[in-house]
């Protein structure tokens, strides 16, 4: 509005505020009808605040979060937590997902503190948030932040693990479930780990069951940190997915049983795909996923779920040079340095000891979806033909 304008009544406003309104609702993700959904997975490497305010470990009498803190060995201020918002923030505006699951957050009051972050930054934000405190012993958990309404929430919690958090979450009139994971890791005894994640992979194939039983056509996507590679013991095991797209879309002709879920990361070009990479092996992983119900791999002029997979190349590993290091283009982490001399703890601060303020040891994965068309209109189209 130029400088000489006026306004004289409170009325005058009205024509205004209608252009105002429509503007919003046209920036608004539910303003019309919605054709693309896109999901994404990070595990966003130990999201705390700088206050330890946990509930104490049951395993060491420590605060869940004694060493996120100034005094800690970790150096964590309220500096760098702010930081670190900030990078995250600008990573997750980068890939702008209509729906995020991440892992490794201390509390809702951090996922909330990064969607204000969001907000501030970059002019947009999630509007809502799944989340619930785990019985995890360092107290990190699981969360889905959308743009979308979520309707119902649930969680599957147990002693020592993060548990199963599933969001159901209405998308322009369609349901979408939504899973999120966060397994055990490869820290200790290798076959206790494979069945700690066997069983975690069973929960996620049980929930994965028991929709598609009551509605073959649901919309089903499962995803998060899965702490082994898309072809692991664990994964086969419990999740008995697909290993390509013409064997999940064989299973759809089965029951709920039968049928086997796609890791859509499957589609991402080998040398493209690691999400993990293992410094010591100096070995990439593919430990971020995300799984889809096999119906969703129909093509879209076939009757079937509301949503359907994309096109192969719009599942990404998103990691660009911002957030790569070193020769290898590790993911780019936010970390402390230490060095250990002899007679100390490595805690003396000195020019070995520093931060490097990066983003996360994981790389995000998106994958986008595509609304179908409406049985009516499918029908109409054969019709035609």
């Amino acid at each position: 509005m130029g400088s000489d304008m006026r306004f004289t009544s409170r009325h005058a406003f009205a024509p205004l505020a209608a252009v105002l309104l429509s503007a919003a609702l046209a920036a608004s993700p539910c303003a019309a009808a919605v054709t693309e959904l896109r999901i994404a997975t990070w595990n966003v490497e130990n999201l705390y605040d700088a206050t330890v305010n946990q509930p104490k470990c049951a395993l060491t009498g420590e605060p869940e979060d004694a060493e996120w803190c100034p005094q800690s060995w970790r150096r964590w201020t309220e500096e760098r937590y702010q930081t670190k918002l900030t990078h995250l923030a600008w990573a997750i505006d980068r890939m702008k997902p209509d729906v995020l699951v991440v892992q490794e957050v201390e509390s809702r009051a951090v996922v909330e503190a990064l969607a204000a972050r969001i907000r501030t930054n970059h002019r947009w934000t999630f509007d809502y948030i799944a989340h619930r405190e785990s019985r995890d012993p360092r107290g990190i958990d699981v969360a889905i932040l959308s743009r979308y309404p979520i309707r119902r929430v649930d969680y599957k919690s147990k002693i020592g693990r993060r548990g199963l958090l599933v969001a159901e979450i209405e998308v322009d009139g369609t349901m979408v479930a939504v899973l999120a994971n966060h397994w055990k890791s490869q820290v200790g005894d290798r076959e206790t780990n494979i069945a700690a994640r066997t069983a975690e992979a069973q929960e996620a194939r049980a929930e994965i069951e028991r929709r598609l039983e009551r509605d073959p056509d649901a919309v089903v996507v499962c995803c998060g940190d899965y702490n082994e590679d898309m072809d692991g013991p664990s994964i086969v095991e419990g999740l008995k997915p697909a290993n390509d797209r013409v064997a999940a879309l064989a299973s759809t002709n089965g029951s709920a049983k039968d049928a086997r879920p796609y890791n859509l990361v499957g589609d991402i070009p080998k040398k493209e795909r690691g999400s993990f990479y293992y410094a010591r092996r100096k070995i990439w992983n593919t430990f971020d996923g995300i799984h889809v119900s096999p119906r969703m791999l129909l093509p879209s002029d076939r009757p079937g779920p509301a949503w359907r997979a994309g096109r192969p190349e719009e599942t990404v590993t998103f990691h660009p040079k911002e957030m790569r290091w070193g020769k290898d283009g590790r993911p780019n982490s936010f970390r402390r340095v230490r060095s250990y001399e002899e007679g100390t703890d490595g805690d003396k601060v000195e020019d070995s000891n520093y931060y490097v303020e990066g983003y996360s040891d994981h790389f995000p994965v998106y994958t986008t979806l595509h609304r179908a068309p409406a049985p009516a209109a499918v029908g109409a189209g054969k019709d035609a033909k």
